[in-house]
């Protein structure tokens, strides 16, 4: 957590209730009890992350896009921001965009799973059937829990032109 949440209890109280709401699938609360941070609390990474999470849950691709490009500012140096970002332009329809942006990121985190992952979805929807089969592959070599990688994959649609190779162990 921020320095800034240890200095102020008042602000971590704020944002646990918000992480709480969110949880609970009320996004709309979420977003109200976010609303009352403070303007140097907003740009928090912490905050930015629970932002961009109720912005998606309310539907809201271009807010979640706003959001992602502000932690990719703040904390450049955490994967999430730029899974985040490519993840808001796919949302919006540019998919080709997400990943011209995401794959440069691999060098910078070659160990992270979730770069191949996504990076299958926006061809697999791309309708880069080959190249989604390497990503997806490259990203279950990655993972320390592959079993869970292969239900996260069955479960989105994204990923459904390899539901059939993924079930029929063609991947992995």
């Amino acid at each position: 957590m921020s320095e800034q949440f240890s200095e102020n209890p008042g602000l971590l109280h704020v944002f646990r209730a918000a992480h709480g709401w969110y949880e609970l699938g009320l996004a709309e609360d979420a977003a109200t009890e976010l609303s009352t941070l403070p303007p140097a609390a907003q740009d928090l990474p912490e905050v930015l992350k629970l932002r961009f999470h109720v912005a998606r849950a309310r539907k809201r691709p271009e807010e979640a896009l706003s959001v992602a490009e502000l932690l990719t500012h703040a904390a450049g140096g955490e994967l999430w921001g730029w899974l985040y970002r490519s993840q808001a332009l796919h949302w919006l329809g540019r998919t080709l965009a997400s990943y011209d942006l995401l794959l440069p990121k691999r060098e910078a985190w070659p160990k992270a799973f979730e770069i191949p992952y996504d990076l299958a979805c926006y061809c697999a929807q791309s309708d880069r059937i080959e190249e989604a089969r390497s990503w997806y592959s490259a990203a279950m070599a990655l993972s320390k829990n592959p079993t869970a990688i292969e239900l996260m994959a069955l479960n989105d649609p994204d990923l459904e032109p390899l539901w059939s190779d993924i079930t029929e162990g063609r991947l992995g």
